[in-house]
C-alpha cells in the first residue's frame, strides 16, 4: 500500500482517538503534519507540545483514525501509536486499507454569545486536564459563575472564528453559553488559521474543537440549525461530527 501517495510531506492530518479504552462521551483529537510516510510507519509533528512532564492520555498502542485531504477527496486510515518521539512528534503504524469519503462542510452561522477565551502556551495534556476540571465544575450542583463577555462568533459544531486583539496561541480553552438553559459548552480548541487586520488592529482566527463533549456537539448542531432556519436533520449532521476540520 503506497500510503505516501495520500500522506505527503507537510500534509495536515487530523487524528481522532478511536481506542477501545477511550471515553466515548468525548470527542478527542489533535492535528499534525507529516514528516515521513512509508508502508510501515507515519511520522507526524504537531504545532504544539502534546505533553510536558507527563504523557497525559497518550500511550503506545492507542488507535486513531487519521483523516486528510488528498487528490481532491477525503481519505481516512486507522493507525496505531507506536512511539512518542518527542513532545511534538509521534510515530504511528498504519492498520489496513485506506478508505475514501466525500468531504462536506458543517453548517456555520454568525452569533453573538457570552464567551470566554483562555489562551496560554501549555501542552495539550495540560489543557485536557483543565478542561476536565472545568467540565466537572460546570456540571456540579453549584457551578461557578464565569465571567463571560458578549462576543461575535462564526460558529459550527467543529469550531469557531473569532477576532482577537493580539497574537493567538496554538491552543486555547473556550467557554460558550448557548443560552439554552444548560451549562455553557467548554472545549479545548486549536488554532487552524489566522490573518491580521490593519484597521482596527486585530487578528481574525479560525479554531477547531479538539476536546469537547459529544452532547455539546449535538447542542451546537441544534443551535446552528435553529439560527440558520434550516430544515436539515440532526442525523445528517452527526455523520460529519468525527470529520470536523473547521
Amino acid at each position: 500500500m503506497h500510503y505516501d501517495k495520500y500522506f505527503g510531506r507537510q500534509q495536515k492530518v487530523f487524528l481522532i482517538n478511536i481506542s477501545e479504552e477511550r471515553d466515548t462521551t468525548v470527542y478527542n483529537s489533535f492535528t499534525g503534519r507529516v514528516l515521513l510516510c512509508n508502508d510501515t510507519h507515519i511520522l507526524l509533528k504537531t504545532a504544539y507540545r502534546l505533553f510536558s512532564s507527563d504523557l497525559g492520555d497518550l500511550r503506545p498502542g492507542m488507535q486513531f483514525k487519521l483523516t486528510t485531504e488528498a487528490l481532491g477527496m477525503g481519505v481516512q486510515l486507522r493507525a496505531e501509536l507506536i512511539e512518542l518521539v518527542s513532545p511534538e512528534e509521534l510515530r504511528l503504524r498504519p492498520l489496513g486499507e485506506l478508505s475514501v469519503y466525500q468531504r462536506r462542510q458543517t453548517a456555520r452561522t454568525d452569533l453573538r454569545l457570552p464567551f470566554l477565551h483562555v489562551a496560554q502556551k501549555s501542552s495539550l495534556a495540560s489543557f485536557q486536564r483543565e478542561w476536565r476540571r472545568v467540565i466537572q465544575d460546570l456540571h456540579s450542583p453549584a457551578p461557578p459563575r464565569l465571567k463571560l463577555t458578549e462576543t461575535d462568533l462564526n460558529l459550527s459544531a467543529g469550531g469557531f472564528r473569532i477576532e482577537l486583539p493580539g497574537e493567538p496561541s496554538h491552543l486555547a480553552l473556550a467557554v460558550i453559553d448557548l443560552q439554552d438553559g444548560k451549562p455553557p459548552v467548554c472545549a479545548v480548541a486549536e488554532l487552524v488559521w489566522h490573518e491580521r487586520n490593519e484597521e482596527p488592529e486585530s487578528v481574525v482566527c479560525g479554531h477547531r474543537f479538539v476536546e469537547i463533549l459529544k452532547e455539546d456537539q449535538e447542542r451546537l448542531v441544534t443551535l446552528i440549525r435553529k439560527s440558520a432556519g434550516g430544515s436539515g436533520t440532526l442525523a445528517k449532521q452527526r455523520e460529519l461530527l468525527d470529520r470536523m476540520g473547521s
